[in-house]
């Protein structure tokens, strides 16, 4: 798959870019929302991720933006324990199709990664820790 990944911190875009693509996947990185749209309107993608650890206005914004133009492409929220349930949900139903906890891991994360782009057609919408 082709995926992007919205991370802010530096050190957890690499981790991640690292495992997702030592699984395979065609991976780009992007540190702010606005290379994010750059990346958009580079290639074509099969995943996007963001980082919604304490999300503001702007990534609100891209979500809600992902979620109009790209609305088969499956969003993946990447949430902390900290994360309030309230941004989560309030994701969830802005256009996200799932929530994983960070940081993404070998096991349960890259399963439910996979699974969300083999059935990118008829994906749901739920919470994984």
């Amino acid at each position: 798959m082709q995926i992007a990944i919205l991370e802010s911190d530096l050190r957890a875009l690499d981790r991640a870019l690292e495992l997702l693509s030592s699984a395979g996947h065609l991976c780009f990185g992007a540190l702010t929302d606005k290379s994010l749209q750059e990346v958009l309107e580079q290639v074509s993608l099969d995943l996007i991720i963001l980082d919604w650890s304490a999300p503001d206005a702007a990534r609100y914004d891209t979500l809600r933006y992902l979620a109009k133009y790209r609305p088969i492409t499956p969003i993946v929220l990447c949430v902390t324990s900290s994360t309030s349930n309230d941004a989560i949900v309030s994701g969830l139903n802005s256009g996200a199709n799932i929530c994983l906890e960070k940081p993404l891991s070998c096991g349960k994360s890259l399963t439910h990664i996979h699974a969300l782009g083999r059935n990118s057609n008829s994906y749901a919408t739920s919470v994984v820790s």
